[in-house]
């Protein structure tokens, strides 16, 4: 191969990165600008207000959502259940007064260990980490596959309930 070949390849190389480039940069440009232009409704995600995205998907999926005033009335309630959807470690270190810990990974197994305190229409208020976490939005999905019909999610959390000077408890019992 000549000199003269391998500049001419060099130089067809070039233009075809800067080309791509070029391709690459008015596709994203376009993409930007259409979604931008879409009502605020249907934007897509990565320009949406994602300090709200587990109640959006909670109300997408058409589970009821209550807040830090709702979550303390339930949680002092006698006649409902309230499930921690963390981790057990996590719950360990800290949860709502009354919490039973109900993992995703273990639901059915722990179902069985509380069925005393269960009925398919029992009140459940379901909670994880913080608006954040979507385990108790998953476990509240799975608790309604399995025929539970009056679930509620708190998507603020134990991190909420904390900021907000909420009472917990430690270790392994509600």
């Amino acid at each position: 191969m000549t000199g003269g070949a391998s500049a001419l390849r060099r130089g067809d190389a070039l233009r075809l990165a800067g080309a791509a480039a070029a391709l690459l940069a008015v596709s994203a440009a376009l993409g930007l600008a259409a979604n931008v232009l879409r009502p605020a409704a249907t934007r897509l995600p990565w320009t949406s207000d994602w300090a709200h995205h587990v109640e959006n998907l909670a109300f997408r999926a058409g589970v009821p959502v209550t807040f830090l005033e709702g979550a303390r009335t339930r949680v002092g309630s006698t006649n409902g259940i309230t499930f921690d959807a963390r981790i057990p470690e996590q719950y360990a270190a800290g949860h709502l007064p009354g919490a039973l810990n109900l993992p995703l990974e273990d639901v059915e197994r722990q179902l069985v260990a509380h069925a005393a305190r269960l009925h398919l229409d029992t009140p459940v208020l379901v909670y994880c980490g913080g608006a954040d976490c979507t385990d108790a939005l998953e476990l509240a999905l799975k608790l309604r596959s399995l025929g539970f019909t009056d679930l509620t999610l708190y998507p603020g959390g134990y991190a909420e309930w904390v900021q907000y000077g909420g009472a917990t408890r430690a270790g392994d019992a509600p």
